[in-house]
C-alpha cells in the first residue's frame, strides 16, 4: 500500500482541484479507481486502445465481454447507440441514474468497447462523474473495480490491495456497498434485463407498461 496515489473524496462535492488532477491523469492515458452513485469503477479513456487493453489485462477480463461507457447526458446516447422506443422511455424515467442501456452500436469504436455490434451506455447521476466528464473532451469506461468474475470490492483499500500501482489514482469515498447499476438490453421492439441491480424489474415493467 506504500506510495500508492490515494486521495479522499466527497463524491457529492469533489472540489475543482481534485477534478483537475483526475482529468490530467486520464488525459495521459491513466486509469482511475473512483466512486459512482452505486459502486467503485475503473475509469480510462475509451479512445486510447492501449488504455483499454491495460484495463482489460488488469481486470483479467476477456475481450469478448464489452465494457460500458459513461456519457455526459442522456441526449448523448444517440451518438453511440441506436435508440428505441423502449430505451428512450427508460432513459426518460431513470437517467441520469444507475442504469446501463445496451443498444445496437452506431459508434466507430472497436472491441472490446463494442462486442457483437452492441454497446453499453451509462449516464451517471454522480456529481463527481458529471463534473469530471464536463472537464474532459473524451468518454470514459464504466466498468466495476474488481477482477472480472470476482467479488465486488467495496472500498478503495480493497481495490488498492487488488490492483496496487496498476491504478494511477484511487479516489477514496469510503465504503460503497450499493447494488450495481441495472443493465437492460434494448434492441428493436424488445428488451432484456442482463443484470439485475438497484433499479428493480418491477420499476422497469411499470415504466414500460404503456408501451
Amino acid at each position: 500500500m506504500k506510495n500508492l496515489n490515494i486521495r479522499k473524496i466527497d463524491p457529492k462535492r469533489p472540489g475543482e482541484k481534485l477534478i483537475k488532477m483526475t482529468a490530467e491523469i486520464l488525459e495521459k492515458g491513466g486509469i482511475i479507481a473512483a466512486p459512482t452513485e452505486t459502486q467503485y469503477g475503473l475509469l480510462g479513456r475509451i479512445d486510447r486502445t492501449e488504455t483499454v487493453n491495460r484495463l482489460y489485462e488488469m481486470k483479467k477480463r476477456p475481450e469478448t465481454m464489452a465494457t460500458a461507457i459513461f456519457v455526459r447526458s442522456k441526449e448523448n446516447i444517440k451518438n453511440f447507440g441506436m435508440e428505441t422506443e423502449i430505451s428512450k422511455k427508460l432513459a426518460e424515467d431513470f437517467l441520469p441514474g444507475p442504469m446501463t442501456l445496451v443498444l445496437e452500436n452506431k459508434s466507430n469504436f472497436a472491441p472490446p468497447i463494442v462486442v457483437n455490434n452492441k454497446i453499453g451506455i451509462r449516464c451517471s447521476s454522480s456529481p463527481f462523474i458529471e463534473n469530471l466528464l464536463s472537464s474532459i473532451d473524451f468518454n470514459l469506461t464504466a466498468t466495476s473495480a474488481n477482477i472480472s468474475g470476482g467479488s465486488e470490492l467495496n472500498s478503495a483499500d480493497e481495490i488498492a490491495h487488488t490492483f496496487g500501482d496498476d491504478v494511477d489514482l484511487y479516489l477514496d469515498a469510503g465504503c460503497l456497498d450499493s447494488l450495481p447499476s441495472t443493465v437492460v438490453e434494448c434492441i428493436g421492439d424488445s428488451f432484456s434485463i442482463l443484470r439485475h441491480g438497484i433499479i428493480s424489474k418491477e420499476r422497469i415493467n411499470k415504466s414500460l407498461a404503456g408501451i
